[in-house]
């Protein structure tokens, strides 16, 4: 269909002087792009741009932002931006700013990032792009049906008008912040912060919660804490997100009854916070409130669906109120939201296993091994549950994995040892015999010998003939 179209635009716009050539060769231009074939498209828009009146400078801004857009697809970021300069010296407007900022930030050069950015930030609001009346078909034709590459929705009121700027604005700080200085990340967020806050202000605040979450991330709870603390004392939504923020530090701290109190205070503002749910209901699990927990957890979910922190943890209070299937129902949840989520996995398999249900415990523990194939206790309780189910070899072949990634745990060194004992190879058994004495004695002389480990040894049943070898061994040694 898009060559018919595209015949059929090239015959129109080939006939002499006809009235809608420029048009035709615009919508050939978005044809060529839609195709992936760029340079078609930027030449149909050079020829658009040359049929172009000079006191047309919005039609020639979006011209000019279409030839950039596919330089930079084609991969010409040098010719992208000159074709984005022109347009903003034409009008300029948020999307093609951030464009160029891209642009520059792809080159590495970080002083044009840097004058992209507070040009991008001194943008009226109100610009000639929304004013203007004229060409309207024009216009759609521009932005509308290649929505995709331009990547902005028309703009039908200045409230949308200004959503869009906002949009373009925060993903510009985002980009630009963590860019500046490699050394000092923090000052790239004070720089952003900086130039933001006298025009928009918001902005400003919810770029300073991003870098205060990024402070969490690096597990500096004292600068967060910090600068969460100042964002409390503002109103609405930042306080609420503050409040929740500072919740989840105090609970990281120990502190539940602080946690607690934030957690109540987040839900004052916005009683359909689901972090701030989730954080409540924390607080209750620590607090052994399990029934209030699992409250909690199902108003998380019941204001975000796909809450995982939510399904989880009520996977756990679940499992302490003695509920295994309504547990396994929440982690298989988290296991659709979350495929292969070692923790989910671990969390079904444990319940089976502690059910005595057998056979999907050993399902579980297989799919959970494919996802970390050396967790040496994953290994070492799957090959139990072999053994325990007539498959000894299977049971053997994992607890030797074990073995393989953990070769200090004498469960499983002694296991191994008296299976090949009960299968008269005793050869073999001497040697997982003598790992396991030399850690009971390295125990030993550390101090950290423990009934465990003797309980461990006296369940060793040997034959005499064993007996016999290893002492004989020992004697050797």
């Amino acid at each position: 269909m898009m060559d018919e179209a595209i015949e059929s635009y090239n015959f129109l716009a080939n006939q002499r002087k006809h009235p809608l050539s420029r048009r035709l060769r615009i919508n050939m231009g978005n044809l060529y792009y839609a195709k992936l074939d760029y340079s078609s498209a930027i030449r149909q828009y050079k020829i658009a741009l040359d049929q172009t009146e000079k006191d047309e400078r919005l039609v020639a801004h979006k011209i000019r932002r279409n030839i950039g857009n596919a330089y930079f697809k084609s991969g010409y970021i040098r010719d992208a931006v000159k074709s984005y300069e022109d347009a903003m010296s034409c009008a300029p407007d948020f999307q093609t700013g951030f464009n160029l900022l891209v642009c520059h930030l792809a080159l590495g050069d970080l002083d044009s990032t840097k004058a992209d950015f507070v040009r991008i930030v001194e943008t009226p609001f109100k610009s000639e792009l929304f004013d203007q009346d004229s060409n309207i078909f024009l216009s759609d034709t521009l932005c509308g049906t290649q929505s995709e590459m331009d990547g902005v929705k028309k703009c039908n009121n200045l409230d949308s008008y200004t959503k869009d700027a906002d949009y373009f604005l925060l993903n510009a700080a985002r980009l630009v912040a963590p860019s500046i200085d490699v050394n000092d990340w923090s000052a790239g967020y004070d720089w952003v912060r900086s130039v933001l806050q006298d025009r928009h202000e918001s902005l400003a605040v919810q770029i300073e919660l991003e870098q205060s979450t990024r402070w969490l991330k690096r597990k500096d709870f004292k600068t967060a804490s910090k600068m969460l603390r100042a964002l409390e004392k503002k109103l609405g939504e930042t306080k609420a997100i503050a409040c929740t923020n500072l919740s989840f530090i105090s609970f990281l701290d120990g502190d539940v009854d602080a946690a607690a109190e934030y957690a109540e205070a987040a839900l004052d503002i916005d009683q359909y916070n689901a972090s701030a749910l989730v954080n409540r209901g924390n607080c209750h699990f620590i607090n052994k409130e399990y029934e209030s927990a699992k409250e909690c957890y199902l108003e998380a979910m019941g204001v975000q669906g796909d809450c995982a922190q939510a399904i989880f943890n009520l996977g756990l209070t679940n499992g302490m109120l003695k509920l295994p299937e309504e547990a396994v129902r929440s982690f298989e949840k988290i296991h659709r939201i979350t495929p292969n989520n070692p923790s989910a996995l671990y969390q079904i398999a444990d319940i089976h296993d502690v059910s005595d249900n057998d056979e999907d415990a050993i399902k579980w523990f297989s799919v959970l091994t494919a996802r970390v194939p050396t967790d040496a206790t994953i290994l070492a309780r799957l090959g139990y549950l072999f053994s325990q189910n007539d498959s000894e070899s299977q049971g053997l072949h994992y607890r030797m994995e074990s073995f393989r990634h953990w070769p200090v745990d004498l469960g499983v060194i002694v296991s191994i040892g008296t299976w090949f004992v009960t299968k008269k190879m005793f050869e073999k058994s001497i040697f997982f015999f003598q790992q396991a004495a030399g850690h009971c004695c390295l125990s030993l002389l550390q101090g950290s010998w423990s009934p465990m480990h003797r309980e461990e040894l006296a369940n060793i049943s040997l034959d005499s003939k064993c007996t016999k070898i290893c002492s004989k061994n020992f004697r050797k040694a």
